[in-house]
């Protein structure tokens, strides 16, 4: 199996860790997003958003894995979203909260993922640099937006609403 392959399956079991980083410290994200953000946030709608994405990035692995070429950037798209969210959900907010947010320490691993991706996937040619930025640039500007204003804009004010 290519380095490529194994870089976007090891996000995935990445994801599954980090699920579990959200789920055991600091209380949890649910809390942590309920108390600092949306204070309906529970943890039914925590399930269901995480299983969709378990889903979606196997979906995209595999799709990279049967077919190859271009749609290596389906896989490219979830790394680059979630290395967004690292830093402007994760990071940010820990720092500027001045409390742990629940994944901080996980979701490096997505940093780690990524520049190996960048060293070995586009460094040694097996990811052109033209789908590298067209994956990480879709993936920062949809899902890492999405990500990030999500839970602590969005979604908070559409429910103060009703």
């Amino acid at each position: 199996m290519p380095v490529v392959n194994i870089l976007f399956w090891a996000f995935f079991a990445s994801y599954i860790v980090h699920i579990l980083d959200e789920t055991l410290l600091n209380g949890g994200f649910v809390r942590w997003i309920a108390e600092n953000f949306w204070p309906t946030y529970h943890m039914r709608m925590f399930f269901w958003f995480n299983a969709a994405f378990i889903l979606a990035i196997a979906f995209s692995n595999i799709l990279f894995d049967s077919f190859g070429g271009h749609w290596v950037i389906l896989p490219l798209i979830f790394v680059g979203g979630f290395v967004t969210h690292v830093l402007t959900v994760h990071l940010y907010w820990t720092i500027r909260l001045n409390t742990y947010s629940p994944g901080l320490v996980t979701s490096l691993l997505y940093a780690v993922i990524f520049y190996l991706l960048a060293k070995y996937g586009v460094g040694g040619r097996l990811i052109s640099s033209k789908d590298f930025a067209i994956g990480t640039a879709v993936g920062a500007a949809t899902l890492g937006l999405f990500l990030t204003i999500g839970p602590t804009v969005l979604f908070p004010k559409l429910m103060r609403r009703q």
